[in-house]
């Protein structure tokens, strides 16, 4: 069902959406981008982040199948806050994994729940956008999301250098809950 909005509602509601994609796609690349330090405080090797890498993966395309019957189900008033929360605290949880197996599973679980956040991004343009603007909602997305990737490498090394590893993961997380708190959903 399409909401029928004002043209500056639909932008401001769109800008804020894309906020929780920005910020979903920078909290992925943090052990990427920390992976020399966080290797060098814990002894990480090559496999050991291969394999985190893996078990990420894994679970995003396992967590697909279910996300998108959920964003159905949910609707995006409910399904962009649970999977902003969801995968908020997934990513919180690295600041509190000391083991490899608490790495996996907070991989996993970021994994898990930032699948979310493709079909529920999908269903948002599909009903705040009329369908002669939603080619556009969907470019701006894809081009804006990936702004995520672009600042990672240039904002986590300044928070590490500031506040250490796993703080990078906590602010990163809370930055996810502050866009619930501001209504940045429909």
């Amino acid at each position: 069902v399409r909401m029928i909005l004002s043209p500056r509602r639909r932008w401001v509601l769109f800008a804020l959406a894309l906020s929780a994609t920005i910020l979903n796609l920078l909290d992925r690349q943090i052990i990427a981008v920390l992976k020399p330090t966080i290797a060098a405080d814990l002894g990480w090797s090559d496999n050991d982040y291969g394999t985190l890498a893996a078990w990420f993966q894994g679970s995003a395309a396992v967590a697909f199948l279910f996300t998108g019957w959920i964003a159905d189900r949910a609707g995006v008033k409910w399904a962009n806050p649970l999977g902003v929360l969801s995968w908020s605290l997934a990513a919180i949880g690295h600041a509190w994994a000391w083991t490899m197996g608490q790495f996996i599973f907070v991989r996993a679980a970021l994994g898990a729940t930032e699948a979310m956040g493709t079909p529920s991004g999908i269903k948002t343009i599909a009903t705040i956008f009329p369908p002669h603007l939603r080619s556009t909602g969907f470019g701006l997305s894809n081009a804006l999301g990936s702004l995520g990737a672009i600042l990672a490498p240039l904002a986590i090394p300044l928070l590490a250098s500031l506040y250490g590893w796993r703080a990078a993961f906590v602010i990163a997380g809370l930055f996810l809950l502050l866009s619930i708190e501001h209504g940045t959903f429909v």
